[in-house]
């Protein structure tokens, strides 16, 4: 019949198909995956954050043994003005690590998707080449869902990805860490 074509439903074509067709090639989910884990790692909680017990047990037990080195300083050499600058040296001590990050409470970081829209890529920081690529591909495929996944670690994106998913079959993008691309298709 002549109008036979006209109602055949439109097969889907893969991602690896499209990917072909546009002379790209994805990004190996084993290669996301590791530089995932690899982020991870760097982006691990610091010590204070993994052992917050110890910290105020430290801090108060470092104004103890000012104390008691002041108290020992003052019985040893008694009208000396040696435990006043004992004192005063430990509490500077104590300020300059402060102060310079030691006592530091970092959180690690966590790998966080969501779903984005084509039309919205180059909003949310996707380098144009990567959201190019993507945008082309979901013109062939408008079933598929693009998904952004960030590092996230106190409210900063660290390491996004972009993923694109069709009937199951998932192929990345991209990776980029702000205007450096890691890997892209």
């Amino acid at each position: 019949m002549p109008f036979d074509a006209l109602l055949a439903p439109t097969r889907h074509r893969s991602l690896a198909e499209l990917l072909d067709e546009h002379g790209a090639t994805p990004v190996p989910l084993d290669l996301l995956a590791a530089h995932k884990r690899a982020q991870l790692e760097r982006f691990a909680p610091s010590f204070w954050h993994q052992h917050q017990t110890w910290l105020p047990i430290g801090l108060v037990g470092s104004v103890g043994c000012m104390a008691a080195s002041g108290g020992l300083a003052n019985h040893l050499v008694p009208g000396s003005l040696l435990p006043s600058w004992l004192s005063l040296g430990w509490l500077s001590l104590i300020a300059m690590l402060i102060l310079f990050g030691v006592f530091r409470v970092s959180a690690g970081a966590s790998w966080q998707e969501r779903t984005v829209v084509p039309e919205l890529l180059g909003q949310v920081g996707v380098p144009p080449q990567i959201a190019r690529l993507a945008r082309m591909l979901h013109r062939d495929a408008l079933h598929a869902t693009l998904l952004l996944g960030e590092l996230v670690r106190e409210e900063v994106v660290l390491d996004p990805y972009l993923l694109m998913e069709c009937d199951g079959e998932w192929v990345c993008l991209g990776i980029w860490d702000g205007t450096t691309i890691v890997a892209a298709a």
